[in-house]
C-alpha cells in the first residue's frame, strides 16, 4: 500500500515538473512577443501608372509598396487601407485573412494593387490611387489605429513616389521605381566641394609637422557652405589607383573641414605619426599626380598632374580653390602658406646679419684644420636661403671691397633660413671659400661690416671695442639689437 502511494506521489510530482518547464524559457517566463504591427510603413507608392510595372495580369495599375523594418515577419491580414483618411473612411478596405501572401518578411517588402478589382487576389484592394493627390492610410484591425498616412500631391506618370532611405521621414520622387526592393534617390548625392588647395613635394626647409620634420604636405581646402569630414576618403599620387592611400575616419576632430578652411596632410609614408600622415603617398619632385577620392574609392573629388618641382617653394591656386595655379616661394610674390590663405603669406627675403664673432680665438673653436683662427657667424633671418657668394667682408668700413667671398662653391656658401653659417677672419683663402684673404679680427676692437655683390650696399655692420679672449660676442636674440658677450661662445648655433 506504502508502494502504490509512494507512486502516486511521484507522478504527481512528474506532471507539475513537466507543466513548469514548457518553451518558456529558463525564468518560466512567456517568449517575447512579435513587434507591434504599427512598425509597417508606407514606403514607395505610384499614383499614376501608364506603362511602369505591370501586375501578375500585365495590368498597369496604380500600386503600393508596405515596408517592414523590423528582424520580425508581420501579416498584413485583417489591416485596413484606405485613399482618405477621416474617422469615417479608415476602414475603406480590409485586407482578407487566411493567405499566406499577406505576410512582409523581416526587412522586407510587399506591394499591395490599388486597382479596385479584389477578385484579383488578396493584395488586390479596394482603393484607387487619385493622379492628382490624396492620403494613403494603413489602420489595425481595430479600425482605428493608424498604422502609417501619407498625404501626397500631384504626382507625374510612371514616376513612384517614396522613402528615401527606405523606412525614413524623407519622401522623393523617384524616377527609377523600384517595387518590391530598396529604394534609390534619383537625386543625385551632394558631392563634397573640397579641393587640392595647395601643395609643397620637395620640402627642405619649409613648414614642418608635429614632430619637426621637414615633410611633403597637401592642403585641402572646403570650398562648401558645410563642415566636411575627410576621414575615409582616399588620397593618391597615382590617378591609375585612385584607393592608394585612405584617410583614417577614426577622429572626426582632427578630419574635419569647415567652410572656407583648410587641412594639412604629411606626405610621409609614417601613418605612425597620426591619422594626418598618408600611410602610402610621398610626392616627388620630378612630377607626378595628386588625387582626392570620395568614400566610395571611386568618386574623385579633385585631381591634378604636375611637373618638376623646386625645393621649397609651393604649387597653389590663387584665389583658393579657384582654377589659376601660382608657385609660392622664393623669386615669387609670397611664400608657401600651408593652412591659410594663398597669397597671404610674407614676401619672400633674405635677411644676413652678423650674429656673433670671435675676434680672439685661444682654445674655443677650430676650423676644419684645426685652427683656433678669429670667426664671424652670418645668420639668416629670412624666410628663403641667400648665397653670400659675391659679396664682400670687411674690418674696415672706409673700405667695403677688402675681401670678397668666393662665388664658386655655392653649397657652401649658402645659408638656409634660420640657420648659420661661420666664415673664418684668417687670411688663408688656400684654406677654402670660407676662409677670408684679406681679414683678421682685432681683439684691441675694430669694425666688421658684410656689403652686397654691388659693393657698396652694407647689409650689416657692427664697432666693437676690446675684446676677452675665448669670449666671444653676438646678438640676442639671434638678429635682434642687443649685443651680450658670452663665455660660452655658440658658432654655427642660436645665440639663445
Amino acid at each position: 500500500m506504502k508502494f502504490v502511494k509512494w507512486l502516486i506521489i511521484l507522478t504527481v510530482g512528474m506532471f507539475l515538473l513537466m507543466g513548469c518547464s514548457d518553451d518558456d524559457g529558463p525564468t518560466g517566463n512567456d517568449p517575447d512577443p512579435d513587434p507591434d504591427i504599427t512598425v509597417l510603413v508606407i514606403n514607395e507608392f505610384m499614383a499614376s501608372n501608364d506603362a511602369a510595372y505591370a501586375d501578375e495580369n500585365g495590368e498597369f495599375d496604380d500600386w503600393i509598396e508596405i515596408y517592414n523594418p523590423s528582424d520580425f515577419d508581420l501579416d498584413l491580414a485583417g489591416v485596413y487601407i484606405t485613399d482618405a483618411i477621416s474617422d469615417t473612411t479608415m476602414t475603406t478596405w480590409q485586407i482578407p485573412t487566411g493567405s499566406t501572401e499577406t505576410i512582409v518578411s523581416a526587412h522586407g517588402y510587399l506591394i499591395l494593387w490599388a486597382d479596385k478589382e479584389t477578385d484579383q487576389g488578396v493584395l488586390h484592394v479596394n482603393v484607387k490611387l487619385s493622379g492628382d493627390g490624396e492620403d494613403i492610410a494603413l489602420s489595425d484591425a481595430d479600425g482605428t489605429t493608424i498604422i502609417d498616412q501619407y498625404t501626397y500631391e500631384a504626382q507625374e506618370a510612371d514616376i513612384s513616389f517614396g522613402r528615401v532611405p527606405d523606412g525614413s521621414d524623407n519622401w522623393e520622387a523617384m524616377v527609377e521605381f523600384t517595387p518590391g526592393a530598396a529604394n534609390i534617390s534619383s537625386i543625385p548625392p551632394e558631392v563634397p566641394n573640397l579641393v587640392i588647395n595647395e601643395f609643397l613635394a620637395s620640402n627642405d626647409f619649409g613648414a614642418v609637422d608635429e614632430n619637426g620634420d621637414h615633410d611633403d604636405w597637401i592642403e585641402i581646402y572646403n570650398a562648401g557652405d558645410e563642415a566636411i569630414d575627410i576621414g575615409g576618403m582616399y588620397i593618391t599620387d597615382n590617378l591609375e589607383g585612385l584607393m592608394t592611400s585612405q584617410i583614417p575616419a577614426t577622429d572626426p576632430a582632427l578630419t574635419t573641414i569647415e567652410p572656407g578652411d583648410f587641412l594639412i596632410l604629411w606626405a610621409d609614408k609614417e601613418p605612425e605619426q597620426g591619422i594626418l600622415h598618408i600611410d602610402d603617398v610621398k610626392l616627388s619632385g620630378d612630377g607626378e599626380q595628386i588625387g582626392l577620392t570620395d568614400t566610395d574609392g571611386v568618386t574623385v573629388l579633385d585631381s591634378l598632374t604636375y611637373g618638376e618641382q623646386t625645393t621649397d617653394i609651393s604649387y597653389g591656386r590663387i584665389p583658393d580653390g579657384e582654377d589659376t595655379w601660382e608657385y609660392f616661394g622664393a623669386g615669387y610674390t609670397s611664400m608657401p602658406t600651408p593652412g591659410t590663405t594663398n597669397g597671404s603669406g610674407d614676401a619672400p627675403i633674405v635677411i644676413f646679419y652678423i650674429n656673433e664673432f670671435l675676434a680672439s680665438n685661444d682654445t674655443t673653436f677650430a676650423d676644419e684644420h684645426g685652427d683656433f683662427d678669429d670667426w664671424i657667424e652670418i645668420y639668416n633671418g629670412g624666410n628663403i636661403a641667400g648665397d653670400i657668394g659675391g659679396m664682400y667682408f670687411t674690418d674696415d668700413l672706409t673700405n667695403l671691397m677688402n675681401s670678397q667671398i668666393p662665388t664658386t662653391f655655392p653649397d657652401s656658401t649658402t645659408i638656409n633660413p634660420g640657420e648659420y653659417l661661420i666664415i673664418w677672419a684668417d687670411k688663408e683663402p688656400e684654406q677654402g671659400v670660407l676662409h677670408l684673404d684679406d681679414v683678421k679680427l682685432s681683439g684691441d676692437g675694430e669694425d666688421i661690416g658684410l656689403t652686397a655683390v654691388d659693393g657698396t650696399t652694407i647689409i650689416d655692420s657692427y664697432t666693437f671695442g676690446v675684446q676677452t679672449t675665448d669670449v666671444s660676442e653676438g646678438r640676442l636674440p639671434d638678429g635682434g639689437a642687443t649685443w651680450q658677450f658670452f663665455t660660452v661662445p655658440t658658432p654655427g648655433a642660436s645665440n639663445q
